[in-house]
């Protein structure tokens, strides 16, 4: 529990750095996305807290590969409200990603926030010695993706087109798939 606290408090911090120092949309502008930008956006931050808490809690011997499903119903109703947001906002003003520039900004902004998260992750697992490492390893990548998606949401507070949805759903699944990899990073010698 503590190693996952500690995990999510850096993640906090890197938040309050771009809250501090980047462009801050009001909070006003994040309402506009409606419902169900902040059920997707309290989703993510569930579906990042329990997989953290996953991650970890697969370090001690007599915790059940089951602990891997903690973050699954988080992690549908991250995908449900943000596919009926993407839906909602067809054709809105407010809508982000139509092009793919924007698409791209957004991936590319989630895949630079996912290697600090990632690091870190990689450093506390390799410490903790998970018993199964490649399901830690996976669970601490949907940690940081859902970390990146709520750091994202600071500077992007605004519902999604089906493109910048993609580009999401790209970025969650190379952050998935590159942390579940990296099993000889954290392999003891």
């Amino acid at each position: 529990m503590v190693r996952a606290l500690s995990w999510l408090g850096a993640a906090a911090l890197l938040g309050a750095a771009l809250t501090a120092f980047g462009s801050r949309p009001s909070i006003a502008q994040g309402a506009a996305g409606g419902a169900l930008t902040w059920l997707a956006l309290a989703a993510a931050t569930i579906t990042a807290g329990a997989a953290a808490l996953t991650a970890f809690r697969l370090s001690l011997p007599e915790r059940s590969s089951a602990w891997g499903l903690l973050p699954l119903p988080a992690l549908v109703a991250w995908a449900a409200a943000s596919g009926l947001g993407c839906l909602a906002a067809r054709g809105t003003p407010d809508a982000w990603g139509e092009t793919l520039g924007e698409a791209a900004e957004c991936l590319g902004f989630l895949l630079f926030l996912s290697v600090p998260l990632s690091a870190l992750m990689l450093a506390m697992l390799r410490r903790a010695r998970p018993l199964r490492p490649r399901l830690a390893l996976a669970l601490g990548g949907l940690a940081s993706a859902g970390a990146a998606a709520v750091l994202l949401s600071i500077v992007h507070p605004h519902p999604s087109s089906a493109l910048d949805l993609a580009a999401h759903a790209v970025a969650l699944g190379v952050i998935v798939a590159f942390n579940a990899s990296a099993e000889s990073l954290i392999a003891p010698r």
